[in-house]
């Protein structure tokens, strides 16, 4: 495996660098490269001495930052196919789709992973993927499929949501969204701009489907009133959480982050702490958005005989088992075993009922734009 990372600074899902160091999870990727550049000398040179060895062929995967897996498993997956993979980090994941809009019928890598039920409708009538069903498709669930309308130019691969994160030492948190338009919470919150963030965008979603578009009280207004509450809006995760959060020696006890973030706490104490010094804020009655992130063949793909292996590979039990300690997400084949610590992840909600296009999301990006500029 080799890695193309872009200059700009990477969004990291789960960065908790005022109590742990990070593994560094690409270090041993990058020294496999070096294995794998010697191998492929000695291949070259078998090669020229006449070997029937068939030629390694390579798979492209365009995706974003945050996308990680076990160096083992990819290593398994190389050998099975006699391939390498190349990761092809392009930012976020708008960044991402961008990209592969801008690049249809010609594109820059084989597949694509990260694509989600947001940003998959800006894709739709634009060349963009090729049609593919993937061996255990049947077994993704159909309302999960249907956050795409059902389509075969994507194949599910893991689901997430976000939440308001409280930090348990700061006392109790807010029982009810409305409280948080309400003195004893002024400049106590911090959220992500959903022009700029994935999880500022989920969390606009959740306020949009608990409030509505129309009545008396709308997201809209719910949103005014946080304005006028002295909410903090930042440019990404990273900010917020790291630098905001109390937790991490701001001044701010609540943050919009993952509902896995708590569990993520625990991970990366590595034994230090035995539960979560966070709690996921789900108010009773929310329904928070559903992020389904997916993975697409390219359409024009050089090697689409091998994108199709990976998507398949992406969906098999020892793949979807490890999401949770690479990508801290949840994998989207059900009753896949999970670690112990990820009991602190485990979430008893029904998912907002939102099917929404390109327009809408539009919309709703400008609406919020000029209620916060008020």
């Amino acid at each position: 495996m080799r890695t193309i990372t872009p200059l700009h600074a990477p969004r990291v899902r789960h960065m908790f660098a005022q109590q742990h160091v990070l593994p560094r999870r690409h270090g041993a990727g990058w020294r496999r490269f070096a294995g794998l550049a010697l191998a492929v000398a000695v291949l070259a040179l078998a090669a020229a001495c006449g070997s029937d060895e068939p030629a390694r062929r390579e798979l492209v995967l365009l995706t974003h930052d945050s996308f990680d897996m076990r160096a083992e498993l990819l290593e398994a997956f190389e050998r099975e196919h006699n391939a390498t993979v190349t990761l092809l980090k392009g930012g976020d994941a708008n960044a991402v789709v961008n990209r592969a809009i801008l690049n249809a019928g010609r594109p820059e890598a084989d597949v694509l992973f990260g694509i989600d039920n947001l940003t998959f409708p800006r894709t739709v009538g634009k060349g963009v993927f090729a049609e593919f069903t993937a061996t255990r498709r049947a077994q993704i669930p159909e309302d999960v499929r249907a956050q795409f309308g059902d389509s075969t130019a994507v194949t599910p691969i893991d689901v997430g949501y976000v939440a308001l994160n409280f930090d348990r030492a700061q006392g109790q948190p807010p029982a009810r969204f409305e409280e948080l338009t309400q003195p004893p919470w002024r400049g106590k919150l911090v959220v992500e701009d959903p022009t700029t963030s994935s999880p500022g965008l989920q969390f606009l979603a959740t306020t949009v489907a608990h409030f509505g578009e129309r009545g008396a009280y709308t997201w809209r207004e719910f949103w005014r009133d946080l304005r006028r509450n002295d909410v903090l809006v930042v440019d990404g995760w990273d900010t917020a959480y790291n630098t905001h959060f109390t937790r991490n020696k701001g001044e701010r006890p609540l943050v919009v982050s993952y509902t896995t973030s708590p569990a993520a706490e625990v991970f990366f104490s590595e034994g230090a702490l035995k539960e979560p010094p966070t709690v996921n804020v789900l108010p009773a009655g929310t329904r928070p958005f559903r992020q389904v992130e997916a993975a697409g063949v390219l359409a024009g793909a050089r090697q689409p005989e091998l994108a199709r292996a990976f998507i398949n590979f992406m969906l098999r039990d020892e793949f979807q088992r490890q999401i949770p300690e690479t990508m801290f997400v949840y994998p989207v084949i059900p009753n896949i075993e999970t670690p112990e610590w990820w009991r602190w992840a485990r979430i008893d909600v029904q998912p907002a009922p939102l099917t929404v296009d390109a327009a809408t999301v539009d919309r709703w990006l400008r609406e919020w734009s000029e209620v916060m500029r008020r």
